[in-house]
């Protein structure tokens, strides 16, 4: 028995220049848990010396296999707002923009996607998971698209974590702090009062 191999002529690129190969990191794919960021991952990967990627809204729909029913703002929650939270730690300044029409209600017709250009001889090698972790969370803390709720989903995905304990830590820690300042305001406020009626008394 014996395997026959056929490869089509317009395949023999991506075995001969390397360059042009998409590359990324196995880890990193298997890590994502949203279809949508998975294939944008693939996509984005194609122009990552580039740092640029535009999409018609048409082309947009089909590559993500969008289900037709989805209206945009179905679209803004279950596919921009996952692969947003999830490409951001991979992704470095990462971007994502809506192109308007002129048309009623100035109809969404596209979507580009901006970020860090990686160099055409950097590696998609793992650096060890305590440097690979440091560096996903410095591309959300350093990221100025994401709201705070979507940094914190980030981090808990990035993390490991069940979904909110990031945001539950972090706003334990602003009461903690709100709680301080009322109470040093409030020490503030009665050593002024004794002060006051310190002097009253001299």
């Amino acid at each position: 028995p014996y395997v026959d191999i056929r490869v089509y002529p317009k395949a023999l690129h991506l075995l001969n220049d390397l360059e042009s190969w998409v590359r990324y990191a196995l880890a990193e794919f298997r890590d994502l848990k949203s279809s949508y960021a998975k294939t944008m991952f693939r996509l984005l990967k194609q122009f990552r010396t580039t740092g640029y990627a535009y999409f018609s809204k048409a082309d947009f729909d089909e590559l993500l296999d969008i289900p037709k029913t989805y209206r945009q703002g179905d679209i803004n929650k279950k596919v921009i707002k996952p692969i947003k939270e999830e490409l951001t730690p991979l992704f470095r300044g990462l971007t994502v923009r809506k192109k308007y029409g002129k048309g009623r209600g100035k109809p969404v017709i596209g979507y580009s996607f901006t970020w860090k250009p990686e160099k055409k001889d950097a590696n998609d090698f793992s650096q060890g998971q305590f440097q690979d972790e440091r560096q996903k969370l410095f591309n959300i803390q350093h990221n100025g698209e994401l709201t705070e709720q979507e940094k914190w989903r980030a981090i808990d995905k990035v993390k490991g974590l069940t979904l909110g304990s990031t945001e539950k830590q972090a706003l334990a820690v602003k009461q903690a702090e709100h709680d301080k300042k009322i109470r040093d305001q409030a020490r503030k406020e009665a050593l002024a009062e004794l002060r006051k009626g310190f002097g009253n008394h001299a």
